[in-house]
């Protein structure tokens, strides 16, 4: 699943740079704006986790959004209109109807490469660098030292909204239903969880990397599928299985893989 995002989101920005009709994707400058943003939207889910009803909602909402949104950029640069639209309508459709874990992890395969491969046409590969570094901190005092992020991960659990990848121990459990995959993910049972920014970070940088060497953007993929690997050993190598900050592995690996590109 890992893989098939980063190459879906690689060919997203491939085709956006390469297609005949000019697309204008503009250049994202983060400033003290965007801290407000991020800062309101952090307030508003801290202060209404206590009333269950709009939290599930608004988790619910942001995750049919997300799907749309990178559905449709997917499509945009595989099909011609109208018919991007309409598939992207249907998927979203057996998104929301068939409630399985199959069909739940294609929706944010879709969603996860259609927006990655746009923000990262729309980012330089060092600003890219900048934010693993970031967020891979961040990630570590989220779950080690603060656990907000454990407790965020169980309301959207509870919510049955999964920002990320459910993964079953055995195939079969790919046609599970979601909220069952849900319930055992957070009692350690069969299902693991893998967030959408852990996956969504490495889609970026690579796509970043496309406008420069599509060769590169593999080379960023293939190193970032090894910090994958290394965040599964250490995570089934724990003497209590507990959730872990799986970003630090990947991101660490993807930069040295964007490094490794710069001298091919």
């Amino acid at each position: 699943m890992f893989v098939t995002t980063l190459v879906v989101g690689i060919f997203s920005a491939y085709r956006n740079i390469t297609s005949s009709v000019p697309i204008i994707i503009p250049e994202i400058r983060f400033g003290w704006g965007d801290a407000v943003v991020v800062a309101v939207l952090a307030l508003f889910f801290i202060f209404f986790s206590r009333y269950q009803k709009i939290v599930r909602f608004s988790f619910k909402l942001f995750l049919v959004l997300i799907v749309f949104s990178g559905t449709s950029a997917i499509m945009s640069t595989a099909v011609s209109p109208p018919w991007d639209i309409w598939i992207t309508i249907f998927i979203v459709a057996v998104f929301l109807s068939v409630k399985n874990v199959l069909t739940h992890n294609v929706g944010i395969i879709l969603a996860v490469a259609g927006i990655g491969s746009l923000l990262g046409l729309a980012i330089y590969p060092a600003t890219v660098i900048v934010i693993m570094i970031i967020l891979s901190f961040y990630d570590i005092i989220a779950v080690y030292v603060t656990k907000h992020m454990v407790k965020m991960a169980k309301a959207m659990m509870e919510s049955g909204a999964i920002f990320g990848f459910i993964i079953p121990s055995q195939v079969s459990g790919f046609f599970s239903h979601k909220q069952e995959a849900q319930i055992q993910a957070a009692a350690g049972g069969q299902f693991m969880i893998l967030g959408s920014g852990d996956i969504g970070l490495p889609v970026i940088l690579a796509s970043s990397v496309v406008r420069y060497s599509l060769g590169g953007a593999v080379v960023v993929a293939v190193f970032s599928l090894a910090g994958l690997f290394i965040t599964h050993l250490i995570f089934v190598n724990q003497k209590e299985r507990k959730p872990m900050a799986a970003l630090p592995p990947i991101a660490t690996m993807s930069i040295i893989g964007y490094l490794v590109s710069l001298l091919t």
